[in-house]
C-alpha cells in the first residue's frame, strides 16, 4: 500500500478530530481476529466523525448531557446505571451495563444512529424521553429544573414549535445546527445535545444552546440565540425584538452581561436579583418563557385586564404584600414552580421582580440611587401601585378596588377617552403605557424606544414636549407646545372639548402665570411619575422628593382636599405656601381634612 506523504500526515492530523478517527481507525485495522467486532468497530468509525463533527468531545463531558452526575435513564424499558453515555441515545450495537436494546433493528434504518423509537417522525421524541420521564428538583413530572421547560403538550402548543419560521437563521456565526437542514420546530434549531463551546467573560462555556454570536461574551447567550431569529430574519419587522433592543431608552438586555444565572431563586440579595445593582439585567427569558410562548391571545388595552397574555404565559414573577399607605411592600410569594406552576398571573408581577423591592433592596421614600436610561432615578413600582395609596393608576387593582382612595375614587366617564369609560372596573398593563415608539408595525412591549420611559400609544412625551418646554394648562387653552399630538397623559384624558374644560380646577388655572416656569405646568400640582401617590388624584407636595417633583423645584402645594365631581372644586380644597398661590390657597382652607 502506497504510503501518503509525511506532510500531508501532518496537515490531516492538525484538523479538529482527526486524532480520535485515527483512534477509530486502529481499531477497524485490528481485523476480526482482534477481540473487537468490525461491525462495532464500524459504528464507532461513525460515532467518532459524529462526535467529532458534531459533539466536539471535551465540551459534551462539561454539559448536563456528558457529565457523569446526570443522565441514567433512556430508552423506555431500559434503565443504565452508566451516567452521561452516548449510548442512552446512539445506538451502538453493544450492551451497556449488561443490557442490550434491540431498537433501532427492527425499525430500520435512524438518522444519526438514533433510537428510533424515541427519535419519530417530529424529530423531537427522542429528547421527550428522557424530559417527559423525570422529576428534577421537586418539579412535576417533565418539567426542568427551574420551569423553564414544562413539559412535551405545552412545547407543541406553542408557536416555536409550530411555526415554519422556527428554524436556525442560515446566515448565523457561529452556524447553527447544520442537520437537519431546516426542520421547523426541531429542539435542535436552538439545543446543541453535545454542547456548544460558547465563551462567558473570556472563558468557555459549556452552553447547550446556540448563539449568534459567542464572542459577546454573554452568559449563557440568551438573547443572542433568540436574536437568530427576532432579529427580522425570520418573520420580518414585527418580530426584529433586537432592533427595539439597540434602541436609546431600552431595557438592558444588551447592556449587561454575565449576570443572569440559573436557578434566579428571586431572594432578595441572591446573585441575580436584589439590591445591588451590579446583579440587575433583562435576558428574554426574565420576560419570555420560549418553551410555552403562543400566538393566540394578546393583550388588548383596556378589554383584556392586566392578566398575562399567551406571549408572557408560564413566567415567574412576585406578588407583593401589600403595606400601609406609600411603605415599601418587602414580603412576596415567588410564583414559580413547583408551587405555581402556572407562573405570573398578572403582568405587573413580571415587572416587579426588578422594579421593587425584590430587585432594588430598601429604600427611601421610593427612590433607588440607579439612575435609568432616560436620565431619572429607577423607582419603587410596588410601593406605588400599592392598592393602600390615595391614588394609582389601576395597574395592581381596578379603582374601585383601591382600598386607600377616597371617593369618588374614579374620575368621571366624561373625563375619559374610549375604550376606558368604564370608570371604577378597568385594570390595565405597564405596557399599556410603556413600549416600543412604533409598535403599530414593529416588535411590540417595552423592549426599547425612541421615547424618554418608553411611552408607547400615538402621544409620546411627558412631562416636556420634544422641543423640551414642560407641558402646562396654558399651552391647552392657547393649543401651543404641541399638547395635542404629543403630550402623552391625552390619550386616556381628553383634558378638554373645544373651549369646554373636563375639570374646573384646569379651567381656573389655564391662564396663570406662575412659578419658575411662568405658566401652570401640570407637574406643580401632579406628581412627575404618575403610577401612584400619597395623594388623591396624583398630586404631589412641596415635601416630595424628585423625581416625584419633578428637578426638585416644581411642586406647589402642601394641601388638597379630592372635590365629590370634576366640577366642585373650589379655593378650599387646596393649601399653598408659594406666594404666587397662598393669597387663594392659605392655611386655612383644606387644613385637617387634607390628604396627610
Amino acid at each position: 500500500m502506497k504510503k501518503e506523504p509525511v506532510a500531508e500526515r501532518k496537515k490531516e492530523r492538525t484538523m479538529p478530530g482527526v486524532e480520535n478517527l485515527h483512534i477509530c481507525e486502529k481499531f477497524m485495522r485490528r481485523g476480526p481476529i482482534r477481540p473487537v467486532p468490525y461491525a462495532l468497530c464500524s459504528m464507532l468509525f461513525a460515532l467518532c466523525f459524529l462526535l467529532t463533527a458534531e459533539g466536539f468531545g471535551g465540551t459534551y463531558i462539561q454539559t448536563k448531557h456528558g457529565t457523569s452526575a446526570n443522565r441514567s435513564v433512556v430508552t423506555p424499558g431500559y434503565t443504565y446505571t452508566t451516567l452521561g453515555h452516548c449510548g442512552h441515545c446512539h445506538e451502538q450495537h453493544a450492551s451497556i451495563d449488561g443490557a442490550e436494546p434491540t431498537l433501532p433493528a427492527s425499525e430500520g434504518a435512524s438518522s444519526y444512529a438514533l433510537f428510533r423509537s424515541n427519535y419519530g417522525a417530529s424529530r423531537n421524541e427522542l429528547c421527550f424521553a428522557c424530559h417527559e420521564t423525570f422529576t428534577l428538583s421537586g418539579m412535576t413530572l417533565g418539567y426542568g429544573s427551574y420551569g423553564i421547560y414544562q413539559g412535551k403538550t405545552k412545547y407543541n402548543a406553542s408557536i416555536h414549535y409550530s411555526s415554519a419560521s422556527m428554524k436556525w437563521t442560515p446566515d448565523a456565526s457561529p452556524p447553527g445546527p447544520a442537520y437537519p437542514s431546516g426542520d421547523a420546530g426541531n429542539c435542535h434549531n436552538c439545543h446543541n445535545p453535545h454542547g456548544y463551546n460558547a465563551t462567558a467573560g473570556g472563558a468557555p462555556y459549556a452552553s447547550m444552546l446556540f448563539a449568534l454570536d459567542s464572542a459577546t461574551g454573554d452568559s449563557p447567550a440568551y438573547e443572542m440565540g433568540c436574536e437568530a431569529c427576532h432579529n427580522g430574519t425570520q418573520g420580518g419587522a414585527a418580530k426584529d425584538v433586537k432592533a427595539q433592543l439597540n434602541k436609546t431608552y431600552a431595557h438592558p438586555t444588551h447592556t449587561y452581561n454575565n449576570r443572569h444565572t440559573l436557578p434566579e431563586t428571586g431572594q432578595p440579595g441572591g446573585t441575580s436579583f436584589g439590591p445591588a445593582a451590579a446583579n440587575r439585567h433583562a435576558e428574554c427569558v426574565d420576560c419570555h418563557n420560549p418553551h410555552t410562548v403562543v400566538s393566540g391571545t394578546i393583550h388588548t388595552a383596556a378589554t383584556s385586564g392586566n392578566a398575562v397574555s399567551d406571549v408572557l404565559k408560564y413566567v415567574w414573577g412576585v406578588e407583593p404584600a401589600w403595606t400601609a399607605i406609600w411603605t415599601q411592600p418587602t414580603s412576596f410569594t415567588v410564583r414559580k414552580p413547583p408551587a405555581y406552576n402556572d407562573g405570573s398571573q398578572y403582568e405587573y408581577q413580571i415587572c416587579f421582580k426588578c422594579h421593587s423591592y425584590y430587585g432594588l433592596g430598601t429604600l427611601t421614600n421610593g427612590v433607588s440611587s440607579i439612575t435609568g436610561p432616560s436620565g431619572t432615578a429607577i423607582t419603587d413600582q410596588a410601593w406605588e401601585f400599592n392598592p393602600n395609596n390615595k391614588s394609582a393608576h389601576p395597574v395592581a387593582v381596578t379603582l374601585n378596588n383601591q382600598t386607600g382612595s377616597g371617593t369618588p375614587k374614579a374620575l368621571t366617564a366624561g373625563q375619559m377617552s374610549s375604550p376606558w369609560t368604564s370608570v371604577g372596573t378597568q385594570t390595565m398593563y405597564c405596557s399599556d403605557c410603556h413600549g416600543a415608539d412604533n409598535e403599530s408595525s414593529a416588535a411590540k412591549g417595552p423592549h426599547g424606544s425612541t421615547r424618554k420611559f418608553m411611552l408607547n400609544r400615538t402621544r409620546q412625551y411627558w412631562p416636556a414636549s420634544a422641543a423640551g418646554a414642560l407641558f402646562s394648562l396654558k399651552d391647552i387653552n392657547d393649543n401651543t407646545n404641541n399638547w395635542s399630538t404629543e403630550l402623552f397623559c391625552v390619550n386616556c384624558h381628553p383634558m378638554i372639548t373645544g373651549t369646554t374644560w373636563k375639570n374646573d380646577v384646569h379651567k381656573d388655572h389655564d391662564n396663570r402665570t406662575l412659578g419658575p416656569d411662568n405658566e401652570m405646568s401640570c407637574v406643580y400640582c401632579h406628581v412627575a411619575v404618575p403610577h401612584g401617590s400619597k395623594r388623591s388624584r396624583l398630586i404631589g407636595y412641596v415635601s416630595d422628593v424628585s423625581p416625584y417633583d419633578y428637578s426638585d423645584n416644581r411642586l406647589l402645594l402642601s394641601g388638597f382636599k379630592k372635590a365629590s365631581s370634576p366640577t366642585t372644586y373650589a379655593e378650599s380644597n387646596c393649601y399653598s405656601t408659594n406666594s404666587a398661590c397662598s393669597s387663594k390657597h392659605n392655611s386655612s382652607n383644606c387644613g385637617s381634612s387634607c390628604d396627610p
